[in-house]
């Protein structure tokens, strides 16, 4: 028998449920707010909760996550705009609480734009470009690296 045999299963995802598999990717189906109560200290606290495609389980999320998502999906009508959105979770090991180092739960910042420029620079290194050639082409399409990826990828 393990030892986590002995509490019932949670409905809320923890550390170990996603270092075991390293990461997840996840599909926001709802956001809600939830109350919940400090055991150490008895105060009452507020946190925002989501639930996910995928999995029966929520993740309350705090306002290092809500902050990350906020930054990707915006801050606004978050109830409606979050819904469909996907976030990637991983475990960070060194997260502070109180006055102890804990594992935490995180969601990786996924940068659209940065994720285009790294996809451009990719494609344009494997058909043999120079960073001068890839730069120029870049500026035949105003900066724009999403059509300047998809203009190296036609056929024609």
């Amino acid at each position: 028998m393990d030892a986590n045999d002995l509490f019932p299963p949670s409905q809320y995802l923890k550390s170990e449920d996603v270092d075991a598999i390293g990461e997840m990717q996840l599909t926001i189906t709802k956001v809600d707010r939830k109350e919940y109560s400090d055991e150490t200290s008895g105060k009452k606290e507020v946190k925002g909760e989501l639930s996910f495609a995928e999995t029966e389980k929520k993740l309350a999320i705090n306002v290092t996550n809500t902050n990350t998502i906020c930054a990707m999906y915006g801050r606004k009508d978050i109830d409606k705009v979050w819904l469909g959105k996907t976030i990637t979770l991983y475990v960070d090991h060194n997260v502070p609480y109180g006055n102890k180092i804990v594992s935490g739960i995180r969601i990786r910042m996924i940068d659209p734009k940065q994720d285009s420029v790294t996809a451009f620079w990719t494609a344009a290194r494997k058909l043999g470009m120079t960073n001068a050639e890839g730069a120029e082409h870049v500026k035949q399409f105003n900066g724009d690296f999403t059509a300047a990826l998809a203009a190296l990828n036609s056929p024609f």
